[in-house]
């Protein structure tokens, strides 16, 4: 993932070779377009909605849809690390599915399912005072076990590293 200065968010997909095989950018907050981050009761539907079609994996958003698929869409990544993209209508129903390439977390990086997922998003949550939860995965850096992607309500990016006791460790603060 990348921020370039303007604020635009740009994700390069590489294969095990390097190869890229797709790009996909959007404006700061990662929403594209017109997208708006889902919350409440809304974000609780569309995430079950969408759980329940891809039969698990750990959901990077849910926005509102800009591109006239559905009047909602969330991002999932499937534990073998393929992408998703699940449109969901205003009535909670599932009209459609896309899947991307695999390998969206970096370098050595997998993204985290399950309990793990959900007790590093509330940690990270925790420390954060709240946000939108990209991603979480394992972190290859070195700074911990585990990291969190949040954008806060404000815009701004923040990885929070927790360790393998789920107790955050460190903080990293982005741009907006």
């Amino acid at each position: 993932h990348i921020v370039k200065a303007d604020g635009t968010h740009v994700t390069v997909y590489v294969d095990k070779q390097f190869n890229v095989v797709g790009v996909e950018s959007g404006p700061a907050g990662r929403a594209g377009g017109n997208e708006k981050a889902l919350t409440g009761d809304t974000a609780s539907r569309v995430r079950s909605a969408a759980l329940a079609k891809t039969g698990g994996g750990t959901v990077e958003r849910v926005e509102t849809d800009a591109d006239g698929h559905a009047a909602y869409e969330a991002h999932i990544v499937k534990a073998d690390g393929t992408h998703v993209t699940v449109y969901v209508d205003k009535q909670f129903n599932v009209v459609g599915v896309e899947s991307g390439p695999a390998g969206r977390a970096g370098g050595n990086e997998k993204a985290l399912t399950g309990d793990t997922a959900s007790r590093v998003r509330s940690a990270a949550l925790a420390k954060t005072g709240g946000g939108t939860v990209e991603r979480v995965e394992t972190d290859a850096d070195g700074h911990a076990a585990y990291e969190a992607h949040i954008v806060k309500a404000d815009g701004t990016h923040v990885t929070v590293y927790v360790d393998k006791q789920f107790d955050v460790v460190g903080v990293d603060t982005g741009p907006a």
